[in-house]
């Protein structure tokens, strides 16, 4: 059972360079992520990071990517760019989304932690709450960005995130309670 019953604690903000105009349209969808991921170098695949190393890697990319927020493994909460503002992470939704980026390989071998999952059970309740918007809004970023990579002649799914030991069933049913 998820101990969601305590209030969500401010998440500690970071500034990041990277984040759109002002939304224009209501949010209706919450796409979460996962920090790691495929890539042609088998040595980079999979690496999920710490929360410092991608708060980081946001404050500093040059690719166009940010996240409004990211969990880290010990549930820390960091707000990247406020919910009033565009973030650039899902191909073609991001006008209408809220990202949420979990601390972790997305491989299907490294857990989701217990305050990873409960700091996201607290912050999908506020987002939802506040957003108007019910489970059905929650989305994977695996399903939103069908875009593939090629590595050495094989085609690969790029984005398999949060992957596929992420509890969905989990997460929907602390949310109904």
């Amino acid at each position: 059972m998820l101990s969601t019953g305590l209030p969500l604690a401010e998440p500690v903000v970071r500034d990041v360079p990277i984040h759109g105009n002002p939304r224009q349209v209501p949010v209706r969808q919450i796409v979460i992520h996962a920090t790691g991921g495929p890539d042609c170098d088998p040595s980079r695949s999979f690496r999920g990071g710490s929360l410092e190393g991608i708060v980081g890697h946001f404050q500093r990319n040059r690719k166009r990517i940010s996240i409004h927020y990211i969990i880290g493994r010990t549930g820390e909460v960091v707000r990247m760019v406020p919910e009033t503002r565009v973030a650039f992470h899902v191909r073609g939704h991001n006008a209408d989304s809220i990202g949420i980026e979990l601390v972790n390989d997305g491989d299907g071998r490294d857990p989701f932690t217990e305050p990873q999952i409960e700091a996201l059970v607290m912050l999908l309740r506020d987002l939802l709450a506040r957003h108007q918007l019910d489970g059905a809004a929650l989305k994977s970023h695996a399903e939103l960005d069908d875009s593939e990579l090629v590595c050495g002649g094989r085609r690969l799914k790029r984005k398999v995130d949060p992957g596929a030991t992420f509890p969905w069933e989990r997460i929907r049913a602390a949310l109904k309670e």
